[in-house]
């Protein structure tokens, strides 16, 4: 039985929710939904306007910072036309532990744009994090193994309850969710974490411009065939993660073989590449 046309707009920084948004995708086709997954940074305006317009159920996905979303996806949303008919929504989060109302904080915006959040649902996955930000902080980050299969129960649940049209939201209550512990500090200190994190080693970079190519916030300039990062940096890791000579540097500091081994995430499964989720290569 066809159930209808299920768009999975996604964001990912580095691998985690492109692959959470597949494997739903097809937990959903199995069970009679048309799902596409489509990386936000490879669709026009255009053509997620007429994608949604076309959706009987909105499908979003991102990544969790600090119980947010993403600013990249944020702008995606608030520049979402308006539905002409009411239409429910799924949304899902990918995080590393905990983001308590994650998938849900965004509803006052969905309804804004005639969606109604129905299903929403937070995902554990491999941590990305590996900046050196101190003894503490790099225990527990590094102390983290979740794999992806361990989300797969999950996914197979969540399509389960859309395919049946029963509802199941994760952190309804904002309050008791606690995710605005993180959200509020997080948000106060934005501007720091956009501008102040990120440098380069003019030592090790080679001017190879992959970090500009990847950066989906168009923070990156190249002057004398080195990189130079803005004040809009979308907190992805990309550039961090994915340079080929580790020359980007966080806070300072280059990339800890100590704490995170022989190199940073490189994403949830071996055959990934950043360069999946571009418009351009």
């Amino acid at each position: 039985m066809d159930k209808g046309y299920l768009p999975i707009f996604f964001f990912s920084g580095t691998g985690n929710t492109w692959w959470a948004a597949a494997r739903l995708a097809e937990a959903l086709a199995e069970r009679g939904f048309s799902a596409e997954p489509l990386s936000i940074e490879r669709v026009t305006p255009a053509q997620a306007a007429e994608a949604a317009s076309r959706a009987d159920v909105l499908g979003i996905g991102y990544p969790i910072y600090g119980s947010d979303a993403p600013l990249t996806m944020q702008a995606f949303l608030e520049n979402l036309p308006v539905t002409q008919q009411p239409k429910p929504a799924l949304v899902f989060a990918t995080q590393a532990v905990w983001s308590g109302d994650g998938a849900f904080f965004m509803d006052r915006l969905f309804k804004s744009k005639g969606y109604s959040i129905r299903w929403a649902v937070t995902f554990n996955m491999p941590c990305n994090v590996c900046l050196d930000m101190g003894f503490l902080f790099n225990l527990f980050f590094s102390s983290l193994k979740a794999k992806p299969e361990d989300a797969l129960p999950r996914i197979s649940r969540l399509a389960d309850q859309v395919a049946q049209d029963k509802p199941w939201i994760m952190g309804r209550s904002t309050l008791f969710s606690m995710g605005w512990l993180q959200r509020v500090p997080f948000r106060k200190t934005l501007s720091y974490w956009q501008s102040g994190i990120l440098s380069v080693d003019p030592e090790l970079c080679n001017g190879c411009g992959r970090c500009l190519r990847l950066c989906p916030a168009e923070n990156i300039t190249m002057d004398e065939c080195l990189p130079h990062f803005g004040d809009q940096c979308n907190l992805c890791l990309r550039c961090f993660n994915y340079c080929p000579q580790l020359a980007v540097l966080a806070f300072g500091k280059p990339f800890n073989q100590k704490w995170f081994g022989a190199e940073p995430f490189q994403g949830p499964v071996p055959e990934f590449r950043p360069e999946q989720l571009k418009d351009r290569y």
